[in-house]
């Protein structure tokens, strides 16, 4: 019975126990006992800082050395002024809330790490921080532009929906507001570097949204599964580590696992496949994985790059999988339905957000580790993946641009704790229980999210970008095979698009 706990547990805490060593997610020991911390693969962190302590900075664990790290914010009180949050609300076992307020103390380590982040930032500067959500927060944002009401100090919106607020000129420039310093450690490279076109950044991600980890995809695979069919867990991460983890070993893999567990001689979701997911969402991890940009931004350009010969190879390769691989099967329920049937083994193999491991998978009795998505090639160098486009950005509203100075304190107290504080607990819940039996599943994990690409496109794909971000995606779900002819068709558009409605946003 024992035994059976450990295993039920173990692919959960696998995954949550590397997710926090690189960059946001990890829970820590508490003060007292962060002595026992280990820094395996986490310290990375160089901290210049004079202590009269013998131990040297090798010696200091990770949750240690974030705390040496100064926020260099001013020593200033605010009188007990609120600092005003508006989030979207729960989605898909997503607590968008969560990340910015803790209602109370409950003993999940997690929520009283947000609790005690904000209570150590509010009595530091003498604020009072709270949150709203609400449906679609990002029609508020132009709401509040338009009456000129100042009802919050940031809000937090959907990465596919900063085109609300933006195109609306509703939000002020974050490069532009004090105390916020985007080269610290706790605010995220990745996407911000991304979405700053001539010193311009309107949405900004940084430690305090947790989703842009949690949401980040990779490949789940069932431990026992896999190694009946021959490949151990051992020899999928040496075929990482090894460089040939591409597209067409996993597409050979797969082709050999399946079941027609029914019976009835009709391939059907009933069945057991070696790979399968509901399209939306996963689907568009794949040009990511296969390092192929969809836009290219600069400080003097925007420009869509899609359209080439190893997007049409990418295409050419992705349909015949859908199509002809035996071992694929494509659900058409609901969006995430890969979960259910990973967690059910149904499937050997799944596209999961990291999330899943605190939701779907919590119960799961098998046991389970995470790889990358597969490279395009051997050539490829590194491994890439996304995040869904539904991981949070955060926006000041035009309204709050007389609170600019408070604002950016506060907002960059909040992430540095996050770094700090928050995500070293994740870190630390996910280790209490010592079940990883696997220490390659923590280098896989940090593989995963040193590979993370955030591509501007998705802020925009609705709009100007006429659904780029999307297209090979929509053309897997419609079956259309020719690239060349759809991109044509929408190539007039998105270049008016751009030139006409984008660029000024960023250039005028």
């Amino acid at each position: 019975m024992e035994e059976n706990s450990i295993m039920k547990k173990r692919g959960l805490c696998l995954i949550l126990a590397s997710l926090m060593l690189l960059t946001s997610v990890a829970c820590s020991e508490t003060k007292e006992n962060s002595d026992n911390k280990t820094d395996e693969t986490t310290g990375a962190v160089s901290v210049d800082t004079t202590t009269e302590s013998t131990e040297t900075e090798e010696q200091l664990s990770d949750y240690d050395k974030r705390q040496l790290i100064p926020d260099n914010l001013p020593d200033v009180k605010y009188n007990g002024q609120e600092f005003r949050a508006l989030t979207p609300k729960l989605n898909r076992s997503v607590d968008y809330r969560l990340e910015i307020v803790a209602d109370e103390l409950t003993g999940d380590a997690c929520n009283d790490a947000v609790y005690n982040r904000n209570l150590d930032v509010e009595n530091r500067f003498d604020v009072k921080i709270s949150a709203t959500d609400m449906d679609s927060p990002q029609n508020q944002v132009k709401t509040m532009a338009t009456a000129g009401t100042n009802d919050y100090e940031i809000v937090s919106i959907y990465d596919y929906m900063s085109y609300v607020p933006i195109s609306a000129k509703a939000v002020l420039n974050w490069k532009e507001i004090p105390n916020v310093d985007t080269t610290q450690i706790w605010f995220n490279q990745m996407a911000n570097n991304n979405a700053t076109i001539n010193n311009r950044l309107y949405a900004i991600c940084s430690d305090l949204s947790t989703t842009s980890l949690t949401l980040t995809y990779s490949t789940f695979f069932n431990v026992e599964i896999m190694n009946n069919y021959g490949y151990s867990s051992s020899d999928l991460y040496s075929l990482v580590k090894e460089g040939k983890w591409t597209f067409d070993k996993f597409s050979e893999i797969v082709s050999g696992i399946y079941e027609d567990k029914n019976g009835n001689g009709v391939k059907d979701k009933d069945d057991f496949f070696g790979y399968g997911y509901f399209i939306e969402n996963a689907g568009d991890v794949w040009m990511a994985a296969f390092d192929a940009p969809i836009v290219s931004v600069s400080d003097e350009d925007i420009q869509v790059t899609i359209m080439n010969d190893k997007s049409v190879a990418i295409l050419d390769k992705l349909t015949d999988f859908h199509t002809n691989n035996p071992g694929f099967f494509r659900y058409t329920t609901e969006a995430q339905e890969e979960e259910n049937h990973f967690r059910n083994g149904l499937l050997a193999m799944a596209p999961m957000r990291f999330v899943s491991a605190y939701t779907t998978l919590r119960e799961m009795e098998a046991q389970y580790s995470i790889i990358p998505y597969p490279k395009w090639d051997e050539a490829q160098e590194n491994y890439y993946t996304n995040a869904d486009d539904k991981f949070s950005l955060f926006v000041i509203p035009l309204s709050a641009y007389g609170n600019a100075e408070f604002i950016g304190t506060i907002f960059s107290a909040l992430s540095a704790e996050s770094y700090k504080k928050v995500y070293p607990e994740y870190y630390d819940t996910a280790l209490k229980g010592k079940y990883s039996s696997e220490a390659e599943t923590a280098e896989m994990v940090d593989i995963i999210v040193a590979g993370r690409n955030f591509d501007f496109s998705f802020q925009f794909g609705e709009t100007y970008f006429v659904r780029m971000p999307y297209l090979i995606r929509d053309m897997l779900q419609n079956n259309k095979t020719n690239l060349s002819s759809e991109y044509k068709a929408k190539e007039k558009v998105v270049k008016k698009s751009i030139d006409q409605k984008l660029k000024p946003l960023y250039f005028d």
